[in-house]
Order: C-alpha cells, then structure tokens, then sequence
C-alpha cells in the first residue's frame, strides 16, 4: 500500500499536531477507505480537514493547530518512501472561546471512542478546558453539565455530518499490518477530567 494507490479496506493513519507556548503534542486517528479511491489526493487532503475542523471545534481558542501528517498504516521502511506519507500545514487556531483561566495542557478532555464488540478506544485532548468548564466530585475534577453537554453536541454532529462517506472511523491493531479493525459508532466525552503529564508517551507516538 502506498497513499497514491489505496484500495477499499486499507487503513490509514492521521496524526494532528497542536502547539502553544513552546510545546507541540499530537493526536492519532485510523481511517479505513470505504472504497477505492480514484483521487487520493484529494481524498486525503478531505480527510485532514475534516479532522481539523473537528479539533478545531474543541480546542481553545488559545491553540494552534500546527499541520496534519497522513501515513499508510504500516511503518515506512528502509529505503524512505515518500509515497507513503503526506504532510498538511494548517497553522489555524482553535475556535472554543472561553472565559476564565485556561486550564494547564496536563488536564485533558477525555472523549470515549464506542464499538460495538470488544473494549472502547479513548481520546485525550490537551487544550479544551477553562476553569469554568469544571466542577468536583469527590475531589475529583469533572466537567460541569453544560459543558458535557455542549462538547457533545459538537462530536455528535460532527460524527453524523462532518466526516467525508469515503471514509470508516475505526480503531485498528495489529503489526505491521492491521489484524483487528472495529468501527467507531460514536464519540462520547466523559464527565472525568484526566491528567497527562507533558512528556506522557500517547501524546508522542509516530504515525
């Protein structure tokens, strides 16, 4: 596989980087072809910002978002094959305004990826909050009603119309091919508020 010929099935790899004050983090996202794609390229490039404006949606106003890298699901090998990836600058804020403080990168919103069969997939996302979007609960940091609320109104349109039909939301394992595919059903946020320090190992993993 190779991102200039991608065939029904085949799984890819989207990876959004953000930064602010001097850090970059990033998240990780499988995608799977519902068909051959005649025109990948324009596939692709429908694909980040579809991704983007999602982020965008849920990110503070405060938060860059720096570039979108799309690569085939297996690890490039030896020689580098620059087929098999391709990189989109964005370098566009995030549009969730707020009042309050900001809280720090290391509180993260924590959005639940459903399936049908086997355990749930799990979003983190650094640069969500304010200090008005969270509440206690049993000295546990929780997001306020209207804040869960509002946050999924924002997955939920977006899983039902922002997603482009020539691509499955999944969550796929296995190496260096994918031996386990599940469709994602839906994006459900979770009340929990979920601490990552900034050097946490989700934030950094290769596409």
């Amino acid at each position: 596989m190779s991102l200039i010929n991608i065939a029904q099935g085949e799984v890819v790899t989207v990876r959004i980087y953000k930064r602010f004050g001097g850090y970059l983090w990033a998240n990780n996202y499988e995608m799977q072809a519902v068909n051959n794609l005649s025109d990948p390229s324009s596939a692709l490039q429908e694909l980040a910002n579809n991704l983007v404006a999602l982020e965008r949606a849920l990110h503070l106003t405060d938060i860059t978002i720096d570039r979108v890298t799309i690569s085939t699901y297996a690890p490039d090998s030896q020689p580098y094959n620059p087929d098999n990836l391709a990189t989109y600058p964005y370098n566009q804020f995030g549009q969730r305004t707020y009042s309050g403080d900001a809280l720090p990168l290391d509180a993260c919103l924590f959005i639940r990826r459903n399936t049908n069969f086997g355990r749930d997939g799990r979003l983190f996302y650094r640069g969500c909050l304010s200090e008005n979007d969270v509440g206690t609960r049993g000295f546990r940091g929780v997001l306020t009603n209207s804040s869960q609320t509002a946050i999924r109104n924002i997955v939920t349109n977006w899983y039902q119309t922002g997603l482009s039909p020539q691509w499955r939301f999944v969550m796929a394992s296995g190496n260096p091919n994918p031996t386990s595919i599940r469709l994602v059903v839906a994006l459900d946020p979770s009340e929990k508020v979920v601490y990552k320090k900034l050097n946490n190992r989700y934030f950094r993993r290769r596409p």
